[in-house]
């Protein structure tokens, strides 16, 4: 059993007929034209469990050629979702092998004479696809689309069958990498067990939407673009890739239309290869880096033979460029206030939901955030919409989680999941970089050999965009970070390595940071930081110790410093005006401490950003989320700055006067009202950035020249307990008592 569970691909390989292979060459999102219908598969679908210790039953009894509850008894189950969490049973939610969907669709008698498709957003981890009890087609590796033709296995005008046989069985060359392992339970039985090293759960179904559409026999396969500027006139370079049965191709025609924004022309342009130029172009920004983010054209492609095709595809205009110090969108330095992330919610796992993702792209925007890394793995198609329409800027990532072992099936696999997903998202202007794994074992032997050819197959793929990977690890001995454009790394200081010690966070970061920077001349960012915090955890405590500069501005004759930590007013205590009420000290798991160490982050990310060659910082999490169980995890994931019902923590409103004051620093972004309270008519809000140095002298830069203020931040406590022996920058949004100028000028 256990044998056949990890070669269980081919093990199917030799039971199913070699048929059914996918499209010849394009990936298209669905999209009804003139030429065109879709029609949505989504909805609820019957579902099983194969008996746990006869995963290939179903098979075998042919399940998939009568409806699936003859087989035995069915619950309903939806579709877009993961399986996992949709009922209360914890044998469907562990569950190991195979599992069977079905449902019965229509096809309209107005289609005969079309090719019919039917189109998977996504299977996890491997589907077997029939209809009409007829092996269609089978695709492994999730979290990316696959597409069959389905045109002489569909009945017209009649009620047809759809079966789906999805394993989620991970083994040493899938991608992501796990394994099964045999269990004894109380009832002496042997039952089996998946593991995996990495930290998210492994949701399973089918948990994207199912389409079915149609084409003319002669169609549009393949659309790329690439973009380019040249002065003022932006430029479209073009290909187009057209399928089916052509037979006298001398009266075919391609011509391609481009509207603006308000549906007016600004270029054309015929045949399969060519370029449109665009007059007084208006240009894809990203979120707050420009007045008019995300400006999206769209292309029309007509193919004419002795029908139609039409299709519509949104086309940003921009360039990705990179030196050794700098990150560019369209040859202006981008630095990165981002994310990682999950696709991960409530009830449907990493199902498609999208009133979650509306939601989560409001928080993005509502942080300040302009970009996230699809952490470990490509998300729907539909979310990724989302960044092209509202300018987020993404770091594309295959699931290749924790690799080891590097062996050629692996390499296939990975190879082919990065060809997919570059198939797929090439044409999006919000992609600028594809990570190539996310942790993987880059200092182990064979990694250079290994991802020397992974890195080789990216950029025959496509040379627009950079290529990295997020790593863990220090610089020395590491093999794989040469071949990156951009360089990413993982750094958990203050928490996997010395927990709780937040003294001991800034250097070892900027240790890390600078090491690879120093020994491949490239730019670098953080794709990871942070710590857990469970929500509403805190810990309460008392005084500013003397030796602290600010206890000694409140001593001085000209007048005292009122301090404000969180949300209780100093005002209200005159009678004790060195009391402060914060979080200290803090302890791990709290909201304090998450807190507080993202601000000894920031000291280190300011410091390396006035050295020239850091190009951006991405929290790690943007949201809490589920795990497997164990005993370093209660409930999943607590590295989100919101919970996983996406509300914020307080480590969310630090974030978000980082991530806006960054905004305005390097893209002259237009701050929000709401970013502070109001307190009262005697304290005021305004940023302040100040420059100090080790011996206590230094320059003080205000926005409002009649006023002299100095700022502690309301949620962390930015200033160090001594003047640092290196110059660093606070940025703090709070509300501070104003001060005497001749105090400042001693401060």
């Amino acid at each position: 059993m256990l044998v056949t569970l990890v070669v269980w691909g081919m093990f199917l390989g030799s039971l199913l007929p070699a048929s059914g292979q996918e499209g010849p060459v394009g990936i298209l999102y669905p999209r009804e034209s003139e030429s065109r219908e879709v029609h949505s598969l989504d909805g609820v679908w019957n579902f099983r469990l194969s008996p746990v210790n006869d995963t290939a039953k179903g098979f075998t009894d042919e399940w998939y050629s009568q409806e699936l509850r003859k087989s035995g008894d069915v619950i309903p189950m939806p579709v877009p979702a993961s399986y996992n969490d949709i009922t209360q049973d914890p044998e469907v939610r562990d569950f190991v092998g195979v599992v069977w969907y079905d449902r019965n669709f229509y096809v309209p008698s107005s289609w005969e004479g079309k090719r019919v498709w039917l189109r998977f957003g996504s299977v996890t981890y491997l589907a077997i696809v029939f209809v009409n009890g007829e092996h269609a087609v089978t695709h492994e590796i999730g979290h990316l689309p696959f597409k069959v033709e389905v045109t002489d296995r569909v009945n017209y005008g009649a009620t047809n069958l759809i079966t789906v046989a999805v394993n989620n069985t991970l083994y040493e060359s899938s991608i992501p990498q796990g394994g099964v392992t045999n269990i004894t339970t109380d009832q002496n039985t042997t039952e089996i067990f998946m593991t995996y090293s990495f930290d998210f759960f492994h949701y399973a179904g089918i948990d994207r939407p199912v389409t079915l559409y149609t084409t003319p026999e002669v169609y549009i396969d393949d659309i790329s673009v690439i973009t380019n500027i040249e002065s003022q006139t932006g430029l479209v370079e073009y290909t187009i890739v057209y399928a089916g049965d052509s037979g006298d191709t001398d009266d075919l025609s391609i011509t391609l239309i481009l509207y603006d924004r308000d549906d007016q022309i600004v270029a054309t342009s015929s045949g399969a290869k060519g370029e449109l130029r665009i007059p007084d172009v208006n240009l894809w920004w990203p979120y707050l880096m420009h007045p008019d983010p995300a400006y999206l054209y769209t292309l029309q492609v007509n193919l004419t033979l002795e029908e139609s095709d039409i299709y519509r595809l949104p086309v940003g205009v921009r360039t990705v460029s990179w030196n050794s110090t700098s990150l560019l969108i369209n040859d202006k330095p981008f630095y990165f206030r981002g994310f990682g992330k999950h696709e991960d919610s409530d009830f449907k796992g990493k199902g498609l939901d999208l009133s979650i993702v509306t939601r989560d792209y409001n928080l993005i925007k509502w942080v300040g955030g302009n970009g996230y890394r699809t952490s470990h793995y490509p998300y729907a198609e539909e979310i990724m919409d989302f960044s092209d329409r509202q300018g987020i800027v993404i770091i594309d990532e295959v699931p290749i989680v924790d690799a080891k072992g590097w062996h050629e099936q692996l390499l296939e696999n990975h190879l082919s999941s990065l060809t997919q997903l570059i198939q797929r998202d090439k044409n999006r202007p919000s992609v600028i970089l594809w990570s190539v794994a996310n942790e993987a074992a880059t200092t182990s032997s064979g990694a250079e050999i290994y991802f020397k050819q992974v890195y080789d197959h990216v950029r025959s793929l496509d040379t627009t965009r950079g290529a990295t990977q997020a790593i863990n690890s220090e610089a020395d001995g590491e093999l794989a970070a040469q071949y990156s454009d951009v360089i990413s790394v993982n750094t958990y200081s203050g928490w996997y390595s010395n927990t709780g010690q937040l003294h001991a966070i800034t250097n070892n970061v900027l240790d890390r940071i600078r090491g690879f920077h120093s020994m491949h001349d490239k730019p670098v960012l953080v794709t990871e930081y942070g710590a857990d915090a469970f929500s509403g955890l805190h810990v309460r405590v008392l005084d500013i110790p003397q030796e602290n500069p600010l206890y000694l501005a409140q001593k001085t004759p000209q007048g005292g410093v009122l301090l404000r930590f969180t949300d209780r007013n100093p005002a209200d205590e005159p009678e004790n005006p060195c009391t402060a009420w914060g979080r200290l000290p803090e302890t791990i798991w709290s909201e304090d401490y998450q807190a507080k160490l993202m601000s000894k982050y920031f000291e280190a990310f300011d410091t390396v950003r006035r050295e020239g060659w850091f190009v951006g910082e991405m929290i790690w999490c943007f949201a809490d989320f589920q795990t497997q169980q164990g005993i370093t995890r209660v409930d999943g994931n607590k590295k989100g700055i919101f919970t996983r019902q996406r509300q914020p923590k307080r480590s969310a409103h630090v974030l978000r006067e980082r991530y806006f004051a960054l905004a305005q620093e390097l893209d002259n972004a237009t701050l929000p009202e709401d970013l502070t309270p109001y307190v009262s008519s005697t304290w005021s809000q305004t940023r302040v950035n100040t420059e100090l140095d080790g011996d206590g002298e230094g320059e003080l830069l205000y926005t409002s020249p009649e006023q002299r203020h100095i700022v502690e931040h309301a949620s962390t406590f930015f200033l160090h307990s001594q003047l640092s022996s290196q110059p660093f920058s606070l940025w703090g949004w709070a509300p501070y008592k104003l001060l005497d100028n001749k105090l400042l000028d001693k401060l």
